[in-house]
């Protein structure tokens, strides 16, 4: 009987703790690290940085490298410009693909550019005429060999100000590559791409330039990095669009936005969470119009769940602006 008792004891709390386990569906947050971390964009904001939520900075990549970027998921019409960088892409609307050779641009200034959907990685501004299946803007859909046909021409201006003509003649959706076809508005200086982005599934998106007519390689392993710190078109309520400094997310990475709470706030069960392209934006920090200083904005707290599941709960301390595109923050598992 002298033993009997602690084996029991023993025996009884373990069952509570499993019972309490099982039956409960609202666990209480625990908090396992705590770090403040810190990147740079670099003065003017030339660099973007991706970063994974527990292992830090995974990647600094020069932001003027490359002008149009292609999904490399085969069930995928997609094709981002390089917004942050300047360059603007206009749907040429004179004529349809026959239109090629005998390009009009005569009006352009009064064209309206088009711009990635700030909310959705699979709305690229290529996308931005679609009405819906089989009509993907950029192109039409064929049910019988599944490719997209272009039938859209654009007039695209590229990151050092000069522009093209461009046409995305097809992609050839089974084997996963581009047709496109690129010139001088004069017609002159024609080059037609057959661009096979087959072998880069692990990346979300591949970037070309039109300037040097070559691949880019920008982004990290998508595996590899939640969220990416960048500038980007976002859009004023008044559907105008205009350049911010912010945070993009990646697709597998879903995100809580609580304002205005204090920094202890501490209740991740409430709200809905938001996987959207900007869910952290850009809106975390705000500028003095009489010194021009920035400051941040001391009464929002996200909750991120990242690509490998874990939990975080971020809010930022710090932003210098311009000068060293420094963003500072604080995050807690």
């Amino acid at each position: 009987m002298k033993n009997l008792f602690p084996i029991v004891f023993i025996s009884f709390i373990m069952s509570v703790v499993i019972s309490c386990k099982k039956s409960d569906s609202t666990p209480a947050v625990s908090v396992i690290t705590k770090r403040s971390d810190s990147i740079s964009m670099s003065d003017g904001y030339v660099n973007e940085v991706y970063y994974n939520m527990t292992t830090g900075k995974v990647q600094t990549s020069p932001r003027a490298t490359w002008d149009i970027a292609f999904r490399t998921m085969k069930r995928s019409s997609s094709i981002l410009i390089n917004d942050g960088a300047g360059v603007k892409l206009y749907t040429y609307p004179k004529a349809d693909t026959s239109g090629w050779a005998t390009m009009d641009t005569t009006g352009l200034s009064g064209w309206k550019p088009m711009y990635n959907d700030p909310a959705n990685w699979e709305n690229g501004a290529f996308s931005r005429n679609a009405r819906g299946h089989p009509d993907y803007g950029w192109a039409i859909y064929n049910d019988v060999n599944h490719n997209l046909i272009g039938d859209s021409l654009f007039v695209i201006k590229l990151r050092d100000g000069s522009y093209k003509k461009l046409w995305i003649v097809k992609k050839l959706s089974t084997l996963n590559i581009y047709v496109f076809r690129f010139a001088n508005l004069d017609g002159s200086g024609e080059q037609a791409v057959n661009e096979d982005i087959s072998s880069l599934a692990a990346t979300d998106f591949s970037g070309y330039s039109l300037e040097t007519n070559t691949r880019v390689a920008f982004e990290p392993l998508k595996k590899n990095w939640d969220i990416l710190f960048t500038k980007y078109m976002s859009v004023q309520p008044d559907g105008t669009p205009y350049p911010v400094i912010g945070v993009l997310s990646n697709d597998s990475v879903k995100t809580k936005k609580f304002y205005p709470v204090a920094l202890t706030y501490s209740n991740p069960s409430a709200g809905t969470w938001d996987s959207t392209r900007s869910s952290i934006g850009w809106n975390w920090k705000k500028i003095n119009m009489i010194t021009f200083a920035y400051s941040v904005v001391d009464s929002t707290v996200f909750y991120v769940k990242p690509v490998n599941g874990d939990m975080y709960k971020m809010y930022f301390t710090a932003y210098s602006g311009t000068p060293g595109g420094v963003v500072k923050f604080n995050l807690e598992k």
